[in-house]
């Protein structure tokens, strides 16, 4: 693929808002089954920025949701964009995939760790599983479009084997 298929802005962008919407859904779908639109974003986003810490389950404030869409939005796209550049270092120079893998398990914890700060902060009116699960999708959904887009990076080599050091002469270093 020519240098512009794999730009790391345009393809995390893709990335972070295609993991941006897959747990978009999931909370939408989620919330509807409950009875309650919006009610996780409703909640996340009175947290965040109105510091409500007991927020009204039955008032959703449109605002709200849109902000802490937007919110959403740019981070699933930092998100990424950090993979993305991850992988591309990764492509280039195979030896670097255990970064790349680092670099999925903490884009994991991190977002892990906010919903569960925020699970905390709402007095649970968020279930944490479902804060969790959404995390794994969004994570899953924009490592699968990467590996599928760079293909070299899911090679089946040990890690390590990418760098094999030479041979050297049998004896004793030399000084």
């Amino acid at each position: 693929m020519s240098a512009q298929e794999h730009s790391t802005l345009r393809e995390g962008i893709t990335a972070g808002l295609a993991g941006a919407v897959i747990v978009a859904a999931w909370f939408l779908v989620f919330d509807v089954t409950a009875g309650r639109p919006f009610h996780t974003f409703n909640v996340l986003g009175k947290v965040l920025f109105r510091g409500d810490l007991d927020p009204s389950v039955r008032n959703v404030v449109p605002g709200i949701v849109a902000a802490f869409t937007i919110l959403h939005l740019a981070l699933y796209v930092a998100a990424g964009t950090l993979l993305t550049y991850l992988v591309h270092l990764a492509s280039r120079n195979l030896s670097l995939r255990m970064g790349l893998w680092l670099g999925i398990v903490v884009s994991f914890m991190i977002l892990a760790g906010a919903t569960l700060f925020l699970n905390l902060a709402t007095e649970e009116r968020v279930p944490l599983w479902e804060l969790i699960a959404g995390s794994l999708l969004g994570v899953g959904v924009m490592s699968w479009y990467l590996m599928s887009r760079h293909p070299a990076v899911r090679s089946s080599a040990p890690l390590g084997a990418e760098g094999k050091t030479p041979k050297h002469a049998p004896g004793a270093p030399r000084g």
